[in-house]
């Protein structure tokens, strides 16, 4: 992944209102983006009214949020007529479930400046209705001369079902007046009855245990003219049966302080909090994500560590549990930021899930009682199995140590103990500092970042790109398609071919994009050629080398904006949401088209996307390259044919001039966009891994190479084996075929031995000399001969490559007669320089002496004579025969 994409995800990390943990393809793109919302639980669903977005600030959208299953389901309640806007309310559904009433609230409604003991025109405490069956809405209005609480904001509205009562406490309709009061609205009648008050206080939460206590946690108290958080060490308890406020110390794990959070209640009387913020003005504000337990039996708290991805800090959240088991916490707002995520917490598995799947999945892969005690058991099976196999085949395991010790310890003959002791060492030694060195280079080709390598061809065509023209702030006569002020695209490339065709109307009620600046309605057309149209770099019989785009609107009106975005055509998302099928297929998944609509609807897309202002020109520049991304599979670790993902991006840049006051004088259109390729080349942005495994098989190799070379010069070179593994370790038949196949082909008798294994003579291997018998002269000379010719078929076999003995062969078979003797002493094996004696190369005959040479006869003759030393030599061995020149000398060693 380039630089520029990881910018611009530390920008979305930072910017963006979209996370959806909880994965929720079907509404994921409609999910609103607001916080203050007022919420209230029906059965298994969440009903959200009203809020604030960052475009309004008192919404009166009514939707339901319904858990099942397998996730969850989106609607927007309807609504005959339309509600007051409001935001920081509360909410509760009546106790036979028919009707929503929406409690206090700002809206446009709202006194801003007074509570009622300072003015008595100060509004009561709003209530407006809705009934699920009716799908309307209508206002509780009070008796005359009935108490009812001042209007307010950020207060808590407790339900207590038992009682079917409502417990209403404090609050604030502004940053001066806050409130202290305690009320209770009874759910029958609606009507209040004022309790005994506390402090004041607004941002905070209440929760009703099932013994009739009512729990404040959190927020700002106001006393005098300081405002402080709450302490979470001290918690604010009214009893609704005894109707006395106390104070309740906690113990364990304190949470700390925060206004504006999300609680909610388990079966078992626990509350959880989530979120909230740090109570202090805008620009200091700072939001949290953590989440804490309090046991209202034991008054203790905890922080569980919960697992999976968190959710965003928040304040203003919605927050309910559906099902008993999950904690569902939506929506909110940070700031500026506004959330449109589901996110659900897991409470018995301390987890936050994307999934109820991976849920089920997660809880199924724990081990139950009755497993653990079945592996007990079978692990000790497999070591009673285990035992009676090494005592079974004891005597082979024998026989391993003692090979794998023959293998090792091989000591030299002479050598002394202590050499091959040092050998060994070092040799372990030299095998540690391989293993590390294995390790590391394994290690780092793991891992390994990878890298972008720029591939650029020259090319004749190019590929033009897919570019969509938003109109933020024209209106649109939808009576009347042909009105010259609709807004429009006209397009056509620099040599006059038309590309009209190309340019498509999108449909903005399947999908709308939207700009912060909210300018008036949006209207977008998007350019998409086909596959056969490019762009070329020459002039001739093609298409031009840029496209030129018109764009057409009302000329009145000069505070509007043209939005233009560049996309590739297998990434177009718009080609997906629209339902536009042509040749081109669209490569983006479901989850990354909605991830972009979201993007779109909160206008924080900041990549190839650009503004245009009335009355200008601009030109753009564009590359399209063939990004190949490896996959995260283990083959890319190896280094050969890595397994990667093509993926078409494009980059732009863009250049616009100043709007033209004369503009209108002489143009009927709004501004024109050049668009047109940076260089014809065709791009191939490949990513590699910087190390692989097989870039460590040279340094690998190398060190390896070193370590024997160094092991060498210490301790001297030892022959290696001509059988390798599978030779030596092979068993049972494999080996039997071994030996049998040595036996055949290296047939010899036992008197003469194996070379190198037995001796020439028996004298070298006894102390007796007197018991040894009488051999034959011919006798030891055919052992011998035996010896040499089974030595040289185990040479040929196994140690030396017989070509150039054979290539001798047939060139002395294919010599012409008498070339020696043309060729005279001289021949290609022996020069005429090299000493060989010619006159002495006779075939004497067997037993027979050669006799001195004579000073007149010449130096050369006998083709080997000139290795070995031309004298009479008589042997040790005392059983053999000696033919000397004088046959009266010829007499047995042990004669004499």
């Amino acid at each position: 992944m380039n630089q520029l994409t990881y910018i611009f995800l530390a920008l979305l990390a930072w910017t963006s209102t979209v996370h959806a943990y909880f994965y929720v393809p079907n509404f994921m793109s409609t999910l609103p983006f607001g916080g203050g919302m007022a919420t209230a639980q029906r059965n298994n669903s969440m009903i959200l009214f009203g809020g604030e977005t960052d475009s309004t600030s008192y919404t009166n959208t009514l939707y339901q949020l319904t858990q099942n299953s397998t996730g969850f389901t989106w609607e927007a309640l309807p609504q005959k007529n339309a509600a007051q806007g409001v935001v920081y309310a509360q909410a509760i559904v009546s106790k036979d479930q028919s009707s929503l009433m929406v409690i206090g609230g700002q809206g446009n409604f709202t006194a801003s400046s007074t509570n009622s003991s300072a003015n008595a025109t100060a509004l009561p405490l709003q209530l407006q209705l809705y009934n699920f069956a009716s799908s309307s809405w209508s206002t509780y209005a009070p008796k005359a001369g009935a108490p009812i609480p001042n209007n307010r904001k950020l207060f808590s509205a407790t339900y207590m079902e038992s009682s079917n009562k409502v417990y209403i406490y404090g609050g604030a309709s502004d940053e001066q007046n806050v409130y202290n009061d305690l009320w209770v609205m009874d759910g029958s009648t609606a009507a209040f009855t004022p309790l005994k008050p506390y402090y004041s206080r607004y941002g905070h939460t209440g929760s009703m245990t099932s013994d009739g206590k009512l729990v404040i946690i959190g927020g700002a108290i106001v006393s005098g003219n300081q405002n402080s958080l709450a302490s979470m060490n001290q918690l604010t308890i009214y009893d609704t049966t005894s109707n006395t406020w106390s104070i309740v110390n906690t113990t364990g794990n304190v949470p700390s302080p925060r206004s504006d959070h999300s609680a909610v209640i388990t079966s078992d009387d626990k509350i959880i909090i989530l979120g909230g913020d740090s109570g202090a003005v805008a620009r200091k504000k700072q939001f949290t994500r953590s989440v804490a337990i309090l046991d209202t039996k034991t008054w203790t708290w905890s922080i569980p560590n919960i697992q999976g991805i968190l959710p965003s800090s928040r304040s203003y959240a919605s927050a309910a549990i559906l099902d008993g088991q999950h904690v569902t916490l939506a929506f909110g707002s940070a700031l500026n930021v506004q959330y449109n995520d589901i996110n659900v917490m897991d409470i018995a598995g301390s987890a936050w899930l994307q999934s109820f799947s991976a849920e089920d999945e997660s809880s199924s892969s724990g081990l139950s009682t009755g497993v653990i005690v079945g592996v007990t058991i079978a692990c000790v099976v497999l070591l009673v199995i285990i035992l009676f196999v090494l005592w079974k085949f004891q005597a082979y395991i024998r026989f391993l140590v003692t090979r794998i010790h023959s293998d090792i310890w091989k000591p030299r003959s002479g050598e002394p103990i202590w050499a091959e002791t040092f050998r060994i060492i070092f040799q372990i030694f030299f095998i540690f500092i391989f293993a590390l060195f294995l390790v590391f280079v394994i290690k780092q080709a793991i891992d390994s970042p990878n890298v972008i390598q720029r591939i650029e061809t020259a090319a004749a065509e190019v590929e033009s790109p897919d570019v969509r023209f938003c109109f933020d702030g024209y209106n649109v006569n939808t009576a009347n398609p042909n009105d010259i002020n609709n807004p429009g695209v006209a397009c056509q490339t620099d040599v006059g071919y038309s590309c009209n065709d190309y340019v498509q109307t999108l449909d903005m009620t399947t999908f709308s994009p939207i700009f912060t600046d909210h300018l008036g309605n949006v209207q977008c057309y998007l350019f998409r050629a086909p596959n056969t149209f490019k762009l070329a770099s020459t002039s001739g019989q093609n298409n031009g080398s840029r496209l030129i785009f018109t764009m057409y609107g009302d000329q009145s009106i000069t505070a509007a904006r043209v939005h233009i975005s560049v996309y590739p055509k297998a990434m177009d998302p718009n080609a997906y949401i629209y339902g536009i099928n042509d040749d081109t297929p669209v490569l983006l998944n479901q989850a990354d088209v909605l991830s972009w609509q979201n993007d779109e609807r909160n206008d924080v897309a900041a990549t190839n996307i650009y503004s245009v202002e009335p009355f200008t020109y601009s030109a753009l520049s564009y590359e399209i390259a063939d990004h190949r991304y490896l996959q995260d599979v283990g083959w890319n670790y190896v280094g050969f044919l890595p397994i990667s993902n093509n993926t078409p991006e494009v980059t732009s840049n863009f250049r616009s001039e100043s709007p033209n006051p004369q503009y209108t004088l002489n143009h009927a259109d709004i501004g024109v966009v050049a668009v047109s390729p940076n260089a014809f080349t065709d791009i191939v942005d490949r990513e590699v891994k910087m190390y692989t495994l097989l870039n460590a098989l040279g340094f690998v190799g190398g060190i390896f190479g070193l370590l024997i070379a160094v092991q060498a010069w210490l301790f001297g070179f030892r022959p290696r084996s001509p059988w390798g593994v599978v030779h030596r370790w092979s068993m049972g038949d494999m080996k039997r075929s071994l030996l049998r196949g040595l036996q055949s082909k290296f047939k010899t008798t036992d008197a003469a031995g194996i070379p190198l294994v037995h001796p020439v003579h028996k004298r070298f291997s006894v102390n007796d000399f007197n018991n040894l018998g009488y051999e034959s002269e011919t006798q030891r000379i055919g052992r011998v001969e035996e010896r040499m010719q089974v030595m040289e078929l185990l040479f040929k076999a196994y140690y030396v490559d017989d070509e150039v003995f054979r290539s001798l062969d047939n060139a002395n078979k294919n010599a012409p007669p008498g070339y020696d003797q043309a060729h005279g002493a001289g021949t290609p094996l022996f020069p005429s320089n090299e000493k060989v004696d010619l006159a002495r190369a006779g075939a004497a005959p067997a037993g027979t002496a050669l006799s001195s040479p004579s000073p007149s006869q010449p130096s050369g003759g006998g083709r080997f004579s000139h290795m070995f030393n031309h004298r009479n030599s008589m042997n040790s061995d005392s059983t053999s025969h000696h033919h000397l020149t004088d046959t009266t000398d010829n007499l047995h060693m042990r004669d004499v």
